[in-house]
């Protein structure tokens, strides 16, 4: 085998001698570092030791004299000691060129140092060497920093083993040489990383690996849907091997998961744009998170005409509130559209509906006022997507209704006194099976925003009412349990207050109506004054439960008799007039809060489209023939409202209102043969030619939101992806599961060929790569910690490095984005 003159010159030794030396004016005893050329550790440790066997040679040569150790940068060098230092072509064996990983960065440094101090001899006309930028473009897989000064391959840095780690290509060289490099592009180690890279950036689309590679983006598409974690896709994988069935190995860990998820995301994004633009009009539903770690944001829906069906709902985007305030919302509003490359003033928005327990009425009224300023036309529409029950006990609890805190701090304090103890929990389970089982379902106690706004626990507390009341008298008689005794003590006296039983009651009956009333938008889609009229009779049962006590109440006072079930219960006579007041002020305040939701410029227009509904059509023919008119063209001078909406037509406003009324006398004669608003909306649309104007009214009504099924799908969606080993998800990461889990077909109706293509589109050119233009922009730390991102990521089997999205290197990202 063939060996090189600087192999040959390191295993004869390494000779202090040879390097060259320089006098010093500073002070004689000090000995001088040079700085380090390398990131070697071989290296570092062998000039360390060399500075100390000099410093110790000269400390015995002297005795207590101690003379100024020789610079090695100014030792005299003789033919055969430039000879062995001097940079000689290299031309290796097959077998020989798998050096270039370790034993290069040794030799190099060795090098560089001996061509650092002959420049120094030869004065200041000798040429230094520098970083050619015409390099990158000769050689592709190089990468050059100007702050660290350094070169290294990108190739071999991802996809070399650790235990090649220490190659100068690898950690940086500072041996800028055409010949070095064409050195390692020559050699054994980076022919194989080049191999690695090939295989998985430009993987070659044949029909086996397209099979394959599409188990791997169903298996992905399955985990999205779950809501489980990106790292379970290996253990997926293996599964289907199991199963005989072939997968790619190269992506199966967590970064491809996250990958394969985002483009099928992509694809789904991409057709949901196409299909916004073709639907004539559309509505935004904003649902506010009431999640702790969410609070500052908002899912943005849309809902848009289809070609044939009922309109459809889908999940836009969640984003992320700038400000608390209205301006926060609207640029949420841009930001989602812009994410499918749309713009909200291209749109034709007919509606609005806002809701979230962290909205208020007056945060909603104004931003119904904000968005009128932009659109005029725009209708905004009570919705209701989380309980509204919870809503209102935010809204009317305060120094008026202390008592409402009063008893939520009772009810905390009760099921937290079994909750945490297991002791306790153990003889509630025996005791109070109801209550026990309602009690473990809440989680943590403390995290429940509103106990008195679970009905379940109501119920629960109710049923086993007797038997708790029984437990805590025996539970405070025990003197060997003091402190258990004393908390039994104080419980009794809330359970047995006249006042808080009564109250609990009632406020069951209130939660009953909200919730019936909340249950009517999780259900169909509905005619908007359905919705409207729904409210309305709401906000009535409410106001008669103020004189007429409703199921709850009325049971309560059916079984108390001097005593509630036999229990004696405290206060009568004080609780009773003071419950009266109390009952009144919970009513007044939750009628106004489901007031505010109706918005007075939109209900003119809301309540004419009860028109549609057949329910409310006369049955006398002749009664019949006037029926509606005047709403019809209410509703539409409102479409005329909307820029373009009307035009279709060429005629003027009169023949145009002339032919709605003649379109919707037509309508009223197939009366008979239609039943409900879906069969007027089946009848409009089979017969286009016959009701033009009637249609694009249709289209208007049709979009306006009343279901909030896809909302509640996103707020489970969403619960599922936040869960704790989920929480360190991005923004961006959980809008690509939301979107699969919000917007995708069933895993049995999946096609993945859309993100297949897009996948291999990607991997043919478009990968993702830190070049010498990102790093120019980058400081000397920046880029160390990105480079260190890099090895990290390649050592765990990750892709080309997702960047890091922490608050602490921003700057960092916004340089990657820009280029």
């Amino acid at each position: 085998m063939r060996r090189t003159r600087a192999q040959r010159h390191l295993e004869g030794g390494f000779n202090v001698r040879c390097l060259k030396m320089e006098d010093s004016e500073d002070d004689p005893g000090q000995i001088h570092e040079e700085p380090s050329t390398s990131f070697c550790p071989n290296c570092v440790k062998l000039k360390r030791r060399i500075r100390e066997l000099e410093a110790e040679v000269i400390r015995l040569r002297g005795g207590n004299q101690v003379e100024v150790p020789p610079h090695p940068e100014l030792a005299p060098i003789d033919e055969l000691q430039a000879e062995a230092m001097t940079p000689i072509p290299v031309v290796l064996d097959e077998d020989d060129q798998d050096v270039d990983s370790a034993d290069e960065s040794i030799t190099a440094d060795l090098m560089v140092a001996a061509e650092d101090s002959s420049k120094l001899l030869a004065g200041p006309g000798r040429r230094i060497r520098r970083f050619k930028q015409e390099w990158l473009k000769k050689f592709w897989f190089l990468r050059y920093s100007p702050t660290l000064n350094e070169m290294w391959c990108h190739v071999c840095r991802q996809y070399t083993v650790q235990s090649s780690r220490t190659s100068a290509f690898i950690i940086g060289s500072k041996q800028f040489k055409i010949h070095t490099i064409k050195l390692h592009s020559q050699s054994n180690l980076h022919k194989k990383c080049l191999q690695l890279y090939k295989l998985r950036m430009h993987p070659e689309k044949t029909e086996e690996m397209c099979r394959n590679m599409m188990l791997l983006f169903n298996a992905a598409y399955h985990l999205a849907l779950e809501g489980r974690p990106f790292s379970d896709l290996r253990a997926l994988a293996e599964l289907l091997k199991k199963c005989e069935l072939k997968v790619v190995d190269q992506y199966m860990n967590e970064g491809d998961c996250q990958i394969l998820i985002h483009h099928i995301a992509r694809a789904l994004k991409e057709d949901l744009a196409e299909r916004i633009r073709l639907s004539p009009f559309l509505s935004v539903i904003m649902d506010g998170q009431n999640d702790d770690l969410l609070s500052d944001t908002v899912a943005v829906y849309v809902q848009f005409t289809t070609s044939e069906g009922p309109p459809a709902t889908e999940f836009l985007s969640l984003q992320r509130l700038s400000v608390g305030s209205v301006d926060g919302y609207l640029q949420a509003i841009d930001r989602a559209f812009a994410v499918l490359g749309l713009k909200l003033q291209d749109m034709l928005v007919a509606g609005l509906g806002v809701d979230g327990s962290n909205i208020s009425s007056s945060l909603r009224a104004n931003l119904y006022i904000a968005v009128r300023k932009k659109l005029p036309w725009i209708l905004c529409l009570p919705v209701m997507i989380h309980r509204p029950h919870l809503e209102v006990l935010d809204a009317i609890s305060g120094k008026e209704l202390s008592c409402l805190e009063d008893l939520e701090n009772n009810l905390k304090q009760l099921l937290s006194f079994y909750r945490y103890s297991p002791r306790m929990m153990a003889e509630l389970r025996s005791t109070a099976p109801t209550l026990s089982e309602e009690t473990e379902f809440l989680g943590d106690i403390r995290a429940v925003s509103w106990i008195i706004g679970e009905p379940n626990v109501l119920n629960a507390l109710i049923k086993d009412y007797l038997e708790v009341v029984a437990h805590l008298k025996d539970i405070s008689g025990q003197t060997q349990r003091a402190d258990a005794a004393a908390i039994a003590l104080t419980l009794l006296q809330f359970l047995m207050d006249y006042q808080s039983v009564k109250l609990i009651y009632f406020l069951l009956d209130v939660i009953a109506v909200l919730s019936r009333l909340a249950f009517i938008f999780q259900g169909d889609y509905l005619l908007v004054s359905q919705v409207d009229a729904k409210i309305e009779e709401a906000i009535h049962e409410i106001g008669q439960l103020v004189d007429c006590p409703g199921e709850y109440l009325q049971e309560f006072e059916e079984n108390f008799r001097e005593s509630f079930n036999g229990v004696d219960l405290n206060n009568l006579r004080v609780a009773e007039s003071k419950f009266q007041s109390i009952r009144e002020k919970i009513c007044q305040k939750s009628q106004g809060i489901l007031s505010q939701r109706l918005d007075m410029h939109s209900r003119t227009v809301v309540k004419a489209c009860r028109v549609l509904d057949l329910t409310t059509w006369p049955r006398n023919r002749d009664d019949l023939r006037a029926f509606g008119e005047e709403e019809i063209l209410l509703i539409f001078d409102h479409l005329e409202a909307i820029p373009s909406a009307v035009r279709e037509t060429s005629r003027d406003r009169t023949d145009a209102r002339g032919s709605l009324l003649v379109e919707w006398r037509d309508l009223k004669a197939d009366y008979y043969s239609m039943n409900g608003f879906k069969e007027v909306v089946s009848q409009i649309s089979r017969h286009k030619q016959r009701f033009p104007l009637l249609n694009r009214i249709l289209q208007v009504v049709r979009v306006l939101p009343t279901s909030t099924t896809c909302c509640d799908k996103g707020r489970g969606s969403l619960q599922k992806v936040r869960k704790n080993n989920r929480s360190r998800l991005t923004l961006d990461q959980m809008n690509d599961l939301l979107t699969l889990a919000v917007n995708g077909p069933p895993i049995a109706n999946f096609d993945g060929k859309r993100p297949l293509d897009s996948w291999f589109e990607e991997k043919s050119g478009n990968s993702y790569s830190l070049s010498a233009e990102m790093l120019n922009r980058m400081s000397a730390n920046e880029q160390k910690y990105v480079l260190h991102s890099m090895d990290v990521n390649t050592e765990r089997g990750g892709p080309s490095p997702p960047m890091d999205h922490s608050p602490s290197h921003p700057h960092i990202l916004c340089a990657l984005l820009d280029v």
